[in-house]
This record gives structure tokens, C-alpha cells and sequence, in this order.
């Protein structure tokens, strides 16, 4: 058999030619040591070439071979077998599962081979748990499935960036909290995700402990995510085409807004609005005539029986689609992975929607026994139309107005134009939505080449260079001939702003890895390298004004400014560089397969610190104990796994600050109205890294025939130096009055428990279950020379966690009264509202215990899964509730809560009394726990015996999913699991669901 594979993409030409002499039938059956079932899917590969198949649903296989060939037969879980044919015909295998610990993932960190692989705590989570889901953003599908991780979703925009992502909670307090990501060894910038195909994805590994994340050295104190994608295997070239359709809708509202009977009569009550307008209480209107008297009230049942629901008006049920075809295969000396992916996904909000290109090309090539090339390429083009004033209490803002807006109002007239003008709510926001636009286009690419020299035995030498790259253009235009584009300040005709912005970071790389075995209880594995990385920032911006409307959407449209027509246009740009060197090591000691020591050192040098600290060392120690294979434990069969880790380190930070922060700046400036030169920034030689300590002890085990495995952790993780803004005197010169310093401590220790079992496991019949629970206490240590610090509707304060929300106590309404009432800072009743009693007696807006839980049946080719996830001990302030529940917007639509206003001595209620000062207190924090319900799946795998007629299709997988279908939760604002402390009317998550096709070929 012969076949010729050409591959020409990105400037490389691959040829694969497999060239297979008939031979004989060999036949055989590959079975389960533990209780001798068929394995389906193993691979099976004649040795040094691409022939090869894969064992049926029963394990069996076929493949012409000759008497001197190997067969190897591999299969992800289970030990690699090479077996000899020989004079045989039949080759029957019987396949051991391999017995690891939990943190025995083959990780590494700038390892050649995995020869020195990353110790201590490590959990990962593999491509088929990723796969599939309708998540634009691959953060999001990691929500529930480890220990340590905490996912909450800024955003329910398509392709939004504001995804929160921590790791064994904040690390910084006014620094960056962000975890660091590392693609295929190259670094990638957190949050910009959305080009990005996570179905490209082999797995993704969380790095939580200093001895797994210290390599890393001055960005790893928020923790890593290393993310490995799929790559090419010896064999037949494998088609995968996968198809994806589904639908995006809003999820249930856990609060009721009024309806137009109701309203009007709250507006009559109020004496204000339509409602008291065409009363017949109202003063104005006791002149009036019995005709004109019947006229207000015909117009008042008019307006009774028009009932706008806001919510039809600025949202839709969206459509989700992503068509994606892979290709991979090669030979002994080279292999290859390509995939290319189309996706669009429309939100729930009208005008909100992405649409993606993808693609990605990996190859590994042996140039000769001992020299090898390696590249990893991907290249995404996104584009999104959003939504305007996303994520702000502004009346543009359509998931603002959907609630704000009076019901009574129709957007449209008879003739069907938009009907705007002052107090329309609804249709003001709607004019300004489908007569403006907000786009984004990005272009991102990451790309990594490097080659592996195996020098002597043992010792391979790498270099590697990489890039992450991202460009994207903002544009905004609002027609001149809108509503809203007549409110334009300049000109009051419209406006058009276009931004660009472009980040490069280019890294590079070069290591020594080597491993040895001295005697039979002996193993050495070192690595040392060296690291060079350049962070370029650049952009531009202008918006222009006085738009011609026979131009839409373009700059042609911009009247050019003079002194005279209000039109100057707003012009604006940056640059700026940062560079990191480092040299760095691992050192790792295994002795007789039981005692583990590891450690690494690593010197950081960054060009955003002054000469007094620049540099910053860092280590790792670690200890592990393997006690299973102990003397004492062979008695005990039942436990196939049992580890003791033990680590401490350091690691670092320098996000937060300034790229010039250690350097006085100065900047273009006005005086008196000409041109001036001023200070900027006052530089400060003495700002240095923040330092996290981190202590972790875990235990690992498998049990019963590795039906049962999990690991329990705990840690102490301590950083300091940490960087706040520290007010300063007027007379010290500083713009702004501050800078920042190092002056903070603050801890955070917990558990984690991870487990995963197979209740029941048969020929036919598996049923799995898993679960992961963390627990995270947060601590502010110190603060430097202030106890406590503001930060918006939180507090900064030794002894408490950070994010404690801070605010005056309500204490409900006086039924005589029906004035607000407060509690003082020492606990009096008053009804005078003073920010000066604010308390911190309402808990964190950081959730202390997160987790997930999940569960999967298989019935042959059937498939039932089920994902759950959940936050507990937290609360959010919920800003919506000020706006929705308050008696001074009677303007606007309110929630049905309104209707049991005080009104007379002895009503007993939480809503105060008209005419009163609606305050922002602790009646808006809610309680945000709650458990989620991610993902639920089935899925079927056409038989074999279907397909075994043809040559054409290996397998068939047909699915139906739902996302995001159901939150237990108490918390009245649109989404618990916001990714900050106070809700603002920002685009809610959706509800997914969807079909889908995976082809195999």
C-alpha cells in the first residue's frame, strides 16, 4: 500500500509517504489486566512506520504485517507494549493501567522530553472535558472541573475579555491578580482569549505550589495555567470534521418589575409621571371639564393596556455555529497536527455577537537521530459588535434600559419610526443601538520554533523562540442623524472614533536538560536555562465629530475642525517596552522509586524596577514520598497509589505597576493655554517585586484497582512588599498626590480536596463520579505605615480578607415614620444616613469555598454527563436593586417590591416612605452563593458494525448539550458569579444549548 499526503500551509511543505509490504493477517485482541474486557481504541503500530489501526468496541484488531516486524500498542492511561510477531498470526495483548499519582501528569516547564517534569501542586484537565463546549472563550470551560480555581464570568458579551480567573485566591492588592498562561512554552496574555480554539487543546494544567509554579520566578505568584496543544502521532493521516449548532437565550429573572397598571398607579401615589398627570387627584386637573376628565382616563386605560416587555425589545435568542476540521498523522521522523475553525456565536442582546477564524498547524520533524524540529503556530481573526455602556449604570445601556424603561411606552409609532425624546427611556436606548455601532477586530497569532539537540547521552540542549501577538482595532460611530447622535456635545452631529492598539512579546529561550540513572536506585534529572522576554505596547486614536449622513460608518464622514464649527477632533496615543531576563534551574533526586527531592532557582531581572532592585532570586524546595512502594505496604493491595508531597518556595510579581515606574516622567501639558512641559510621574529607585512564600502539603492516592483516586492539599502562601497606592501631601510635587510602594503583606491558606471514583464499571456499563472542594482564608497581614485604606465600596484593613465590603448598616423602616433607619458605628438607631458609620460587618465579596462536581454514564455507545459547580460564603452588592427600589425614580419602571411602600404609621416594610433619601447601605448586599448547573450531555457513538461496510468513516459521534441551565441562588441580581463585588446591570450569562456531529475519517 502506498499513499502521498501533501500539506502545504504557513510556508511548509510536508510530505508523508508510507510505503507497506503485504505481508500476513495478524489478528488479535487487546484486553484489560484488571478484568480482561475489550479496550476500544487502542492503537496499534507496526514499529519505525505509519501502519497502524485501532482495536474495535470489543478490543479486537486486523493488520497485515511481516514475520520481523513490532507491533506497539498504545493506549492514554495504559502501559506501552512492543511485541515481536515472530511466526504468529495471532497476537493476543493484555494491556496494565498505569499506577501515578496526581500530580504525575507529564508536566514540564522548558523540559526537552518531560525529562525534568514539574513536582508538587499540579492538577490538569484533559481535552475530552473541554471539547465541545460552547464557550467562546476556553477560560470558561475550566469553571468547576479543579480544585484551587476560581471562574467567574465578567461578561455574557461573546468573546468578552472580563472573564476573573483566580488561583487559590488574590495574591496582590492592587496589583494583578491574574494568573500567568503559557501556550506550548510560550507566554500569553491573560483575558484575550477569544481567538483562540480551545478544541486545539491536548490539556491545560494548573501550577498552584511553588514547587510547581517557582520555575516561573516573578510572574508566578498568582499561580500558572499551562496549556499543551494536540500534536501529530505516528500512523495514518486521521480526519476529524466537527460540527456545531445551537441556540443562546437569557435566563430567568429571580425579581419582578411592574407592569403598567401597576406603575401608573405607584406614579399616582408618587405625584409624578403619566400616572399623576392624567389623575383625577391631581390639583392641575380639578378644572378640568367631564370630557376632558373621561379623555385623561380613556388615555390612562390606553396606557393600562399597553404593556411593553422591555426584556423582547433588546434581546433575542441567539444562534451559536462552529464548523472545524482537523487533520493528523506523520511517520517516525515527522509528524503533524492541523486544524482550521470557523465559529459564530450571537449573544442574547441584539447587536452583540463574534465571529471567529481559527487555525493552527503544529509539526515535529527528526532532522537525524539526534537533532529535531519542533514548531507550534496558531492564528485567530475575531470580529464582535457589542452592546453600548456594557457593564454600567447608564440608560444607554440596553440590559438598563430593559428593566428602567416604563412599560407603558411603545418604542414605535404607527408609521414604525422610533418614537425619542426626553424621559423614553426604552426608546431613547433602542435609537441609539440600531443607529450606532461598537466593533472590535482582533488579530491574534501565537507561535513558537524551537530545536532539540541530544548532545551526550542523557543531555539534550533546546532553543526556542516564541511570540504572542495581538492587534486590534476599536470603532464606535453614532449617526448624526440619531437621536443620540444629535446629544453629541461637539457639533451635536454624531461622532466616529477608530483606536488601534498592538501588543507584541517576543521571548526567548535556551536550555540544558538532562537525566541519569546511577545503579538501579539512583535518578538525576537537572535543567538550566536562560530566558529573554520583550513586551512592546503601541496604539493610536481619534474621534472625529460634525458627520456627513450620507457617509456612514466611515472617517470621509468627519467634518475637518476649526475654531470656529465646534468639530476639532480628539487625538491620542502610546508607547511603551518592558523586558525581563532570567537565568534559572531544576534539580530533581529520586531514590530506590520512594524518596523525591527537587528544588529550582531562578534569577529574575526586570526593566520596570530601578537599579536598587532589579533583580530578584527565587526558589523552590520539595520533598516526595512515595509510601506505596514501602515494605510495610504490600500487604495492602487495595492501595495502588498512596504519595506524601511536601514544598516551600518563593514567587513573584511585577504586574500592577507602571512600565516607568521607577523613573521620574514628564509629559505635554497646557498652561494657561499654551503648550507646557510638566511632571508626570515621580520615579521611585526603591520599588521592587512583590514576594509571594507559598507552603503546600499534599497527599495522593489511587485505591481498589485505581477505581478510586483524589489528593488532599493544604497550604500557606504569604506575599509581600506587596504594592499600594499611598497618598501623599500636596507639597511633595507628586502628580496626583500618590505613588506606589511597597508596603503590604497578606496571606492566604486553605484546603483542597479532589476525588474522582468509577462506581461501576462492566463490559457494557460504566458509571463515574468526581468532585473537587476548596477551601481559601484570606488574610491582610499588613498595609505599612496605615492600618486601612478605601477602595470603592470596600475596605482595605489589617485582620480582615481583602474585599470586605464596607458600608453603613441598615436597620430597616420606622413603621411610624416610615423614615430609612441605620445603625450607628457603636450600634444606635438614628435615622440620619452618615458615611462616617460605616462598619465592616458584612462579609467578602471573595468566595471562600468554591468547587464542582460531575457525573458520567456510558451504556455502550451511549453517553450521560452531568457538570455542577458552585461558590459558597460570599456576597455582592447588588447596585440594581438601588435603582429598581427606589421612591425617588418613580420615573422609571420599578420593581414590584415598590408596591408595599410605607403609607401610614404601623405598615410594616422595607421600602421607606416618599419624599425620603434613598441611601446606599447594607440593604443592597445580598448573599451570591450558588450552585450551578454547567453542563449537561448525551452523547452516541455509532456501533462499528455500522461502519465496518466502508472504508471511508472510522467513527461517528453525535451529541446534545445544554449550558449554564439552572442556578440555585438567592442573590436578586442577574448573575451571582460576577466577576466583581457590585452588580451594575452587566450582560448577564446565557443559557446554551446545542447539537452537534463529530466526524472520525
Amino acid at each position: 500500500m502506498k499513499k502521498i499526503i501533501g500539506l502545504s500551509v504557513l510556508f511548509f511543505v510536508l510530505g508523508v509517504q508510507m510505503v507497506v509490504a503485504q505481508a500476513k493477517q495478524i489478528t488479535g485482541k487487546v484486553t484489560s489486566k484488571e478484568d480482561g474486557l475489550g479496550i476500544p481504541g487502542v492503537s496499534v503500530v507496526i514499529k519505525g512506520t505509519t501502519v497502524g489501526t485501532v482495536t474495535t468496541i470489543e478490543g479486537d484488531y486486523s493488520i497485515q504485517a511481516n514475520s520481523k516486524d513490532v507491533l506497539v500498542f498504545s493506549f492514554v492511561g495504559m502501559k506501552m507494549q512492543e511485541i515481536a510477531i515472530g511466526a504468529r498470526t495471532v497476537v493476543n495483548v493484555e494491556m496494565e493501567a498505569e499506577t501515578i499519582g496526581m500530580e504525575e501528569v507529564v508536566v514540564t516547564a522548558y523540559g526537552s522530553k518531560g525529562k525534568v517534569g514539574l513536582k508538587g501542586a499540579v492538577t490538569s484537565v484533559q481535552s475530552d472535558e473541554l471539547e465541545q463546549v460552547p464557550m467562546a472563550t476556553f477560560d470558561q470551560a475550566l469553571q468547576g472541573k479543579t480544585t484551587g480555581v476560581y471562574i467567574s464570568s465578567g461578561s455574557g458579551q461573546p468573546g468578552s475579555g472580563d472573564t476573573k480567573v483566580r488561583i487559590r485566591g488574590n495574591a496582590s492588592i492592587t496589583g494583578n491578580n491574574a494568573p500567568l498562561y503559557v501556550m506550548d512554552g510560550v507566554p500569553i496574555e491573560p483575558s484575550v482569549f477569544a481567538s483562540l480554539n480551545v478544541n486545539d487543546f491536548e490539556s491545560i494544567s494548573v501550577l498552584k505550589d511553588a514547587s510547581a509554579s517557582s520555575i516561573y520566578g516573578s510572574r508566578a505568584s498568582n499561580g500558572v495555567i499551562l496549556i499543551t496543544t494536540k500534536r501529530g502521532k505516528a500512523g495514518e493521516t486521521k480526519f476529524n470534521y466537527r460540527f456545531q449548532n445551537g441556540w443562546t437565550s437569557r435566563t430567568r429573572d429571580k425579581f419582578d418589575m411592574m407592569n403598567s397598571t401597576e406603575k401608573l398607579a405607584f406614579e399616582e401615589l408618587a405625584m409624578r409621571g403619566e400616572g399623576w398627570r392624567l389623575s383625577p387627584m391631581n390639583p392641575a386637573n380639578a378644572g378640568l371639564s367631564e370630557a376632558q376628565l373621561a379623555a385623561n382616563e380613556g388615555e390612562l386605560n390606553r396606557l393600562r393596556n399597553t404593556n411593553t416587555d422591555w426584556r423582547d425589545v433588546f434581546t433575542r435568542t441567539g444562534q451559536t455555529q462552529s464548523h472545524e476540521i482537523n487533520m493528523s498523522g506523520g511517520n517516525d521522523k515527522t509528524k503533524f497536527y492541523f486544524a482550521l475553525q470557523r465559529f459564530e456565536q450571537e449573544g442574547q442582546a441584539i447587536r452583540s455577537d463574534l465571529e471567529r477564524t481559527a487555525g493552527r498547524m503544529n509539526l515535529d520533524h527528526k532532522i537525524n537521530d539526534k537533532l529535531r524540529f519542533g514548531l507550534s503556530t496558531s492564528m485567530g481573526y475575531t470580529t464582535s459588535s457589542m452592546i453600548e455602556s456594557e457593564g454600567g449604570i447608564a440608560l444607554a445601556n440596553p440590559f438598563a434600559a430593559a428593566y428602567l424603561a416604563n412599560p407603558y411606552e411603545n418604542p414605535y409609532d404607527e408609521k414604525g419610526n422610533i418614537v425619542t425624546g426626553g424621559g423614553r427611556t426604552g426608546s431613547n436606548a433602542l435609537d441609539r443601538l440600531l443607529n450606532s455601532s461598537n466593533n472590535k477586530a482582533e488579530t491574534k497569532g501565537v507561535g513558537a520554533m524551537h530545536l532539540e539537540y541530544d548532545l551526550i547521552k542523557g543531555l539534550t540542549i533546546k532553543s526556542q523562540v516564541g511570540i504572542d501577538y495581538r492587534m486590534t482595532t476599536y470603532e464606535r460611530w453614532l449617526d448624526p442623524n440619531s437621536y443620540a447622535g444629535q446629544q453629541v456635545t461637539n457639533g451635536q452631529q454624531g461622532s466616529i472614533s477608530e483606536n488601534f492598539a498592538r501588543r507584541s512579546e517576543m521571548n526567548f529561550t535556551n536550555t540544558a536538560d538532562y537525566k541519569t540513572e546511577i545503579g538501579e536506585k539512583h535518578v538525576i534529572g537537572a535543567l538550566v536555562g536562560s530566558e529573554l522576554i520583550k513586551r512592546k505596547y503601541d496604539g493610536f486614536g481619534y474621534t472625529g465629530y460634525g458627520l456627513n449622513g450620507k457617509l456612514p460608518e466611515t472617517p470621509a464622514a468627519v467634518t475637518p475642525g476649526s475654531p470656529d464649527n465646534n468639530f476639532i477632533p480628539n487625538v491620542s496615543g502610546y508607547k511603551s517596552e518592558r523586558n525581563l531576563f532570567s537565568v534559572f534551574s531544576i534539580l530533581n533526586y529520586t531514590y530506590d522509586s520512594k524518596y523525591s527531592f527537587y528544588g529550582s532557582l531562578r534569577r529574575d531581572g526586570s526593566s520596570a524596577f530601578g537599579e536598587n532592585n532589579k533583580y530578584a532570586v527565587l526558589y523552590s524546595l520539595g520533598f516526595t514520598w512515595n509510601i506505596t512502594e514501602e515494605a510495610f505496604m504490600s500487604n495492602l493491595g487495595w492501595v495502588n497509589n498512596l504519595k506524601l508531597r511536601a514544598s516551600y518556595g518563593t514567587t513573584g510579581n511585577q504586574e500592577g505597576i507602571g512600565s516607568y515606574e521607577s523613573q521620574t516622567l514628564y509629559g505635554a501639558g497646557s498652561y494657561n493655554g499654551q503648550p507646557s512641559m510638566g511632571l508626570t510621574h515621580a520615579g521611585d529607585p526603591d520599588i521592587k517585586w512583590e514576594i509571594g512564600k507559598k507552603f503546600n502539603l499534599g497527599i495522593d492516592y489511587n485505591l481498589f484497582n485505581n477505581r478510586i483516586s483524589g489528593s488532599v492539599e493544604f497550604y500557606n502562601d504569604i506575599t509581600s512588599d506587596l504594592f499600594i497606592v499611598q497618598s501623599l501631601s500636596s507639597w511633595a510635587g507628586v502628580p496626583g498626590d500618590s505613588k506606589s510602594v511597597n508596603a503590604g503583606k497578606m496571606r492566604n491558606r486553605g484546603v483542597e480536596f479532589l476525588f474522582s471514583a468509577d462506581v461501576m464499571r462492566t463490559k457494557d456499563f460504566t458509571w463515574s463520579v468526581g468532585a473537587n472542594l476548596s477551601y481559601n482564608d484570606n488574610e491582610i497581614l499588613s498595609l505599612g505605615q496605615v492600618d486601612e485604606f478605601e477602595q470603592g465600596t470596600s475596605i482595605v484593613k489589617v485582620g480582615l480578607p481583602l474585599g470586605s465590603h464596607y458600608i453603613v448598616k441598615w436597620a430597616g423602616v420606622d413603621p411610624t415614620t416610615g423614615n430609612p433607619m441605620y445603625y450607628t458605628k457603636d450600634g444606635q438607631l438614628t435615622d440620619t444616613y452618615r458615611s462616617s458609620d460605616a462598619v465592616t460587618d458584612f462579609g467578602t465579596s471573595e468566595p471562600p469555598f468554591i468547587g464542582g462536581f460531575n457525573t458520567k454514564l456510558s451504556y455502550k455507545g451511549i453517553e450521560l454527563s452531568a457538570n455542577f459547580s458552585f461558590a459558597h460564603g460570599y456576597k455582592r452588592f447588588n447596585n440594581q436593586s438601588f435603582f429598581q427600589e427606589n421612591p425617588n425614580f418613580a420615573q422609571f419602571n420599578l420593581s414590584t417590591v415598590m408596591n408595599t411602600i410605607w403609607q401610614k404609621p404601623g405598615d410594616i416594610t422595607e421600602i421607606q416612605r416618599l419624599g425620603t433619601e434613598r441611601e446606599f447601605s447594607s440593604k443592597d448586599i445580598e448573599d451570591a452563593s450558588f450552585l450551578r448547573f454547567r453542563n449537561l450531555m448525551i452523547a452516541y457513538t455509532l456501533p462499528k458494525s455500522l461502519l465496518q461496510n466502508q472504508k471511508v468513516i472510522d467513527n461517528v459521534r453525535i451529541y446534545a448539550q445544554g449550558q449554564n441551565l439552572y442556578t440555585w441562588t438567592s442573590y436578586t441580581g442577574f448573575d451571582p458569579e460576577d466577576s466583581d463585588n457590585i452588580a451594575k446591570y452587566e450582560y448577564p450569562s446565557s443559557r446554551f444549548f446545542t447539537v452537534g456531529v463529530d466526524v472520525a475519517f
